[in-house]
């Protein structure tokens, strides 16, 4: 009886700590690419700290599975400065495979997420929605997508529902872990 306790107060108990949740995904559904090797991350943060923090602890993850990438912030590190032109730059100088792109809502989305471009050629209108400042103690949203650098197609987009609470590093990696482990499950990236 207290073994059965135990497990139905740790079933209760253990979801409230979770900092992040995978919500929704959205993918084509006959992707069978290649695993990506290298990466451009961008997030759409009006905070340059926790835009830094997410870029570079995004980039370290994907060290982790083969993949080479680079954080926007250390090539241009005022949002307002990438345009078309200096992503192509970013794409040719890097010799990149493909771009992730995280923006932050306070709105959750509608069920059976539908990302709002297709493209990378779409991108600029998509990026340039404006991304919310995540709120402290409140849930939001983090919409991602990866583009395929050659095709300029997107080819995956998530929702994660986080909280920030009184640092941010703990949601951050949760948001990042969950995001790369379901990436790995559906062959962007090579396991660890």
């Amino acid at each position: 009886m207290k073994r059965h306790l135990l497990i139905v107060v740790l079933a209760l108990v253990v979801p409230s700590c979770k900092t992040a949740q995978l919500i929704d995904t959205w993918a084509p559904k006959d992707y069978a690419g290649a695993p990506y090797e290298r990466l451009m991350i961008v997030g759409l943060a009006p905070n340059a700290a926790a835009r830094a923090q997410y870029e570079n602890d995004f980039v370290d993850k994907l060290a982790n599975h083969g993949v080479l990438s680079v954080a926007s912030i250390n090539v241009v590190p005022e949002l307002e400065n990438i345009d078309r032109k200096t992503v192509e730059s970013w794409l040719a100088e890097y010799k990149l495979d493909g771009v992730i792109v995280t923006r932050v809502n306070t709105t959750k989305p509608a069920r059976h997420y539908v990302p709002p471009h297709d493209s990378l050629s779409g991108w600029y209108g998509a990026w340039a929605a404006e991304s919310r400042r995540a709120p402290r103690k409140e849930k939001f949203f983090l919409e991602t997508d990866l583009f395929d650098a050659k095709t300029e197609e997107l080819l995956y987009s998530a929702v994660v529902e986080t909280k920030i609470k009184d640092d941010r590093t703990e949601p951050i990696h949760a948001v990042i872990d969950q995001l790369a482990a379901d990436m790995v499950q559906r062959g962007y990236f090579r396991g660890p």
